[in-house]
């Protein structure tokens, strides 16, 4: 299931960013990061609001006559009633328990998402990158890829996969990558295809993939599908 679309991905980027999010549920937000732009540039707009800002007319000081003027004016001694018995308290924490509320369930609705298990089909490696896993569902409509280690592409590049079919001609592009991390839906075209004989290749491309439909830039990892 899609992160990007859900009504909760605004308070996921919240419990993200405070760091109330963990084990598995912050893997999952994580690997959305990664293959939802729409997750990360909602991450990005929070993460605005967490930066802190500082300036030296911070640190000014009220005068005791400023303040006075400002209680006066602001009527603040009516609120000097404790804490306790302050309606305004007590809506605030009801307001806060029904949020914790719907954010539990939220993310109890993201861990019983059920994801289709993969099994390995193909193992590829090379010398410019880590070495990566390939797996495939059962039903062969989705490609899962491990990295050894998280590996991204740069501002103006992609990673492009690519099939080399067993009855050979050229390669056929299955998917366009920010990330050598990845799951993501066989083109409906191509299902069926990935089999043992043919191969697996990823090749560094410019941002949105190869502009010919067939790789351009250098090839840094490929594997034999074994079935």
């Amino acid at each position: 299931m899609k992160i990007a679309g859900q009504p909760c991905l605004d308070a996921l980027c919240g419990e993200y960013l405070l760091g109330t999010l963990r084990g598995a549920p912050r893997r999952r937000f994580e690997r959305a990061l990664r293959e939802e732009p729409q997750a990360a540039l909602r991450l990005r707009h929070w993460q605005r609001f967490f930066t802190p800002r500082h300036t030296p007319v911070i640190d000014t000081q009220p005068t005791a006559r400023s303040w006075q003027r400002l209680e006066d004016e602001l009527e603040l001694a009516r609120y000097r009633t404790p804490w306790h018995r302050r309606l305004a308290f007590w809506r605030g924490w009801a307001a806060a328990a029904t949020f914790a509320l719907l954010l539990t369930l939220g993310v109890q609705t993201l861990r019983t998402t059920q994801t289709p298990a993969t099994a390995e089909i193909a193992q590829l490696a090379g010398t410019a990158a880590p070495q990566v896993s390939a797996g495939l569902t059962h039903d062969g409509r989705t490609i899962e890829l491990r990295a050894l280690r998280p590996v991204l592409a740069g501002p103006a590049q992609s990673y492009e996969l690519w099939l080399i079919p067993a009855e050979g001609g050229n390669p056929v592009s299955l998917a366009v990558l920010g990330s050598l991390d990845a799951r993501f839906d066989v083109p409906a075209a191509q299902v069926g295809r990935l089999k043992s004989g043919a191969k697996l290749a990823v090749s560094v491309e410019p941002a949105g993939g190869a502009p010919a439909g067939k790789p351009t830039g250098p090839v840094i990892l490929a594997g034999a599908i074994n079935l």
